[in-house]
Formats: structure tokens, C-alpha cells, sequence
């Protein structure tokens, strides 16, 4: 219900306060709103989600994912859009900044890791739980992250950051998207909202700085393929035995 109260009050201060048009002011209620709000409830469900099996729960994110990723690319794009930043780059700065931005993920994702062994913390369990383990799991994860990349890239630095500039400002805009960001990944508990949303703030400097959205579609696929298939039981956090 409050979530609900929100989106609603969210999307009327974006069309009628700020003068989004209608279809950037939806969309970016859900966005900032309706997924965040989703994420938070689905905290609830965890339990069950530990009993479902990986691949179908990889295919549904990335049903969904390409969804509002779909849903950004059509409504920033349209005739009086604000836009995606798919700007052309040439082949030396999309690499340069492909392998920066790469980098300097993987750079927040191991600072975190060193404070949450700091802090005597674990990751949660679920997280441990969704890593891939069969190869048709590996494979299915691929996608996930090629969607992720694709589909988070669009909506959250791409459509977000650039409907949004004119209400709050570009660095305003970047902030906003990063911590919502960081939200709608609560299924990795606290540390891993913040983690999120730092590595959201690489991101988000990135598509500003570079003037274009490629960099950082191809680091957060890339850093979700790494993370996952290649370097995922070394970063992840498992509780001590006994």
C-alpha cells in the first residue's frame, strides 16, 4: 500500500512538478519506486526463494530485465525523449574506458569484501545459493549478465540520468540513480546494497565522463561474468563452518 502511495505521488511531482512528460514521468516512477519497492518486498521471501532452482530464477530476471531495459530504450529514444547516451565511440576510448571502468569495479567489489571480513560479516545465504554451479547453469548465468549489463545499463544510467537532469542536475541525477541502484540489490543484504550502489557510482561517472553509455554496458557485463563464472568463490563471503 505504501508502495503504491509512492509510485503514484512519485510519478505526479515528475510529470506535474517537474514537467516530465508522461511517459518519462512513469517510467521513471518505476524505476525509482515500483522496482526498489519489489526488491524491498521480496527481502520477505527469501526463504522460499533458497528452494527454487537457479535456471528458472535466471530466466525470469532476464525476462525481466530486458523488459525495462526494452521499456527505457523505447521511451528515451522516442520523439521528445531525453535519450540513452548510446553515443559512438571510437574502438581506443571504448576499450580504454571498458577496461577502466572493469578495473575500478573490481576494486569496489574487493574493498567491500576486505570490510565485510572486517566486520566479521558473511554475505547471505541466498546469494551463495543463486551462484551458478552446471554448466546449463553457467550458461543460462551468462545471459543473466549480458542482461544485466544491457538492461540495468539502459534504464538506470542511460534513461535515468538523462530524464531526470533537468529536475535535479546531472550530479543530482547520478546520486539519485546510484542509491536506488543500490536498493533494488537488497537481496545482498546491507553491505551488498552498498557495495551496488558504489559500484552504480562507477558506472554512472563513467557514462558522464565518456560521454557515451557503451563503457559501462560492456564493464557491468563483464563484471557480472567474471564475478560470477570465474572469480565468484574467492569474493564471496560464506559464513564460518561449525
Amino acid at each position: 500500500m505504501v508502495g503504491a502511495v509512492l509510485f503514484v505521488a512519485t510519478h505526479w511531482l515528475l510529470q506535474l512538478g517537474a514537467g516530465l512528460p508522461p511517459p518519462d514521468a512513469v517510467l521513471a516512477a518505476v524505476l525509482l519506486v515500483g522496482l526498489p519497492a519489489r526488491a524491498l518486498a521480496e527481502l520477505r521471501l527469501s526463504v522460499a526463494a533458497l528452494e527454487l532452482d537457479r535456471i528458472p530464477a535466471y530466466a525470469s530476471s532476464i525476462v525481466a530485465l530486458l523488459l525495462v531495459g526494452g521499456a527505457s530504450w523505447l521511451v528515451g529514444t522516442r520523439d521528445g525523449g531525453a535519450g540513452v547516451g548510446l553515443e559512438p565511440l571510437a574502438t581506443g576510448a571504448l576499450v580504454t574506458w571498458t577496461v577502466g571502468l572493469t578495473g575500478a569495479g573490481f576494486g569496489v567489489t574487493l574493498a567491500f569484501r576486505t570490510l565485510t571480513l572486517r566486520l566479521g560479516r558473511s554475505d547471505p545465504p541466498l546469494l551463495h545459493l543463486l551462484l551458478p554451479r552446471t554448466g546449463a547453469e553457467k550458461l543460462v548465468f551468462a545471459g543473466l549478465s549480458v542482461s544485466a549489463g544491457v538492461g540495468e545499463e539502459l534504464a538506470y544510467r542511460g534513461f535515468l540520468i538523462l530524464a531526470l537532469a533537468p529536475v535535479a542536475g546531472t550530479v543530482g541525477a547520478a546520486l539519485l540513480s546510484t542509491v536506488v541502484f543500490g536498493i533494488i540489490h537488497a537481496y545482498q543484504g546491507t553491505i551488498g546494497i552498498a557495495r551496488t550502489g558504489a559500484l552504480g557510482g562507477v558506472l554512472a561517472w563513467g557514462f558522464l565522463a565518456s560521454g557515451s553509455l557503451w563503457p559501462p554496458i560492456l564493464a557491468h557485463t563483464l563484471i557480472d561474468l567474471l564475478a560470477g563464472l570465474v572469480f565468484a568463490e574467492r569474493l564471496v563471503v560464506r559464513p564460518p563452518e561449525g
